[in-house]
């Protein structure tokens, strides 16, 4: 595939943990109004949830990170209802922040401190020969649980490796896992399953000797006749010397997480809604001799939902759809966006960084930030059609 464009600046491998300008003090203050929302929140519901410094002994039994700073809850703001959605220990230094571009970060601290909150990659798989037509029939493609280490192997090494980030060590982090695992518990299902829950830290290098930390936060649901296993991460970069205790103090801040109770039971609330509309309509279906293949899509976006949603609740969403999220992981490493082409109706990679993109036939593509060109009706390259293609 041919890139016709004027010469461009390449993008910074890994801009989503670029060490660009810090952000404006508007965005690195906390949400505006968050008390008076947690208590707006509490009359509505009828329960209490104030924001709070890190009460002693409080969640886990991990010892609080030395190093950084006091350590005080943040509130966590749930951009789809506006509710508290949790609250989080993290040093007093620490902000939260409202991304407004995919390359900005979730939270920032001194020196140098981001955190990038990626969605990763949901998957389906099931030994049922007429499931397994069904999905190919459909276009799905079905893959088997894989152990987190053989993610981290198969899934993130060689993109983080073609980047030129060298790798340092992986380690469990049963507190996170065991943390998701609570978090999850209290969620509405649509079926019962046997979930277990995984987390790694895997530490890299990138080309300027920069650490890097990817926590990997996997969940493996087994249903009566088919698995469904998602995986998303959190990446954390700093200044070398900071490295160590920015890990200590994030670790310490996800397992140790605070949940607002009426947030989870209106979350409840609106799943268990859906799941009975689903299950309405999948009783229309069965009259259409529909009924086991609908059953099961019907049983897998519910699950797909309400793990999304249970690993890292506010946070996923503010990511692409589950389905999504391995190719949009990919595509911000290397820069590129994905495009559909409407004279063969594929799916192409084009470098990003242009307002406008054009694509011929053959797959050949023009960037462009002229709003008032068309290569329609420029005589050097007009003796074939040009269709603009916008970045899924």
């Amino acid at each position: 595939m041919t890139l016709y464009s004027t010469p461009l600046a390449l993008a910074a491998i890994f801009s989503w943990y670029s060490c660009g300008s810090a952000p404006n003090d508007g965005a690195m203050a906390e949400e505006p109004g968050m008390d008076e929302l947690a208590m707006a929140v509490a009359q509505r519901t009828g329960g209490e949830f104030a924001t709070q410094d890190m009460p002693e002994g409080a969640g886990s039994s991990m010892q609080q990170p030395t190093g950084s700073g006091k350590i005080v809850m943040h509130p966590v703001k749930d951009p789809k209802t506006g509710m508290v959605a949790s609250q989080m220990p993290l040093p007093d230094t620490w902000r939260m922040t409202t991304p407004k571009t995919a390359e900005d970060p979730h939270i920032i601290g001194p020196n140098g401190i981001k955190v990038f909150y990626r969605g990763g990659a949901s998957h389906m798989y099931s030994n049922d020969p007429y499931m397994q037509q069904s999905y190919q029939m459909a276009g799905q493609r079905m893959r088997a649980p894989l152990s987190i280490e053989q993610l981290i192997q198969q899934d993130l090494a060689p993109n983080l490796k073609r980047e030129g980030l060298q790798f340092v060590k992986n380690e469990p982090l049963p507190e996170v896992a065991r943390r998701n695992q609570q978090y999850a518990s209290k969620l509405y299902k649509v079926a019962p399953s046997n979930d277990s829950f995984h987390a790694m830290g895997s530490e890299w290098l990138d080309k300027e000797g920069k650490p890097v930390l990817i926590i990997v936060n996997q969940m493996i649901s087994q249903g009566q006749q088919d698995v469904f296993w998602y995986y998303n991460l959190q990446v954390l970069t700093s200044d070398k010397p900071a490295f160590e205790d920015a890990k200590r103090a994030l670790v310490y801040g996800i397992a140790n997480t605070q949940d607002n109770p009426q947030q989870i039971a209106a979350y409840n609330a609106n799943e268990q809604q859906k799941a009975n509309q689903s299950w309405s309509q999948h009783n229309t279906r069965m009259q259409q001799n529909q009924a086991a293949f609908d059953q099961q899509q019907a049983i897998h976006r519910s699950t797909s939902d309400a793990v999304n949603n249970s690993i890292m609740g506010t946070w996923n969403a503010q990511q692409a759809a589950s389905d999504r999220g391995q190719q949009d992981f990919i595509n911000t490493m290397r820069g590129e966006e994905t495009v559909t082409n409407p004279a063969d109706g594929q799916r192409y990679q084009v470098e990003s960084g242009a307002n406008q993109y054009w694509m011929n036939a053959n797959g050949d593509y023009i960037m462009n930030n002229d709003a008032f060109y068309d290569p329609n009706a420029d005589p050097n390259i007009n003796n074939q059609d040009w269709n603009e293609v916008t970045p899924e």
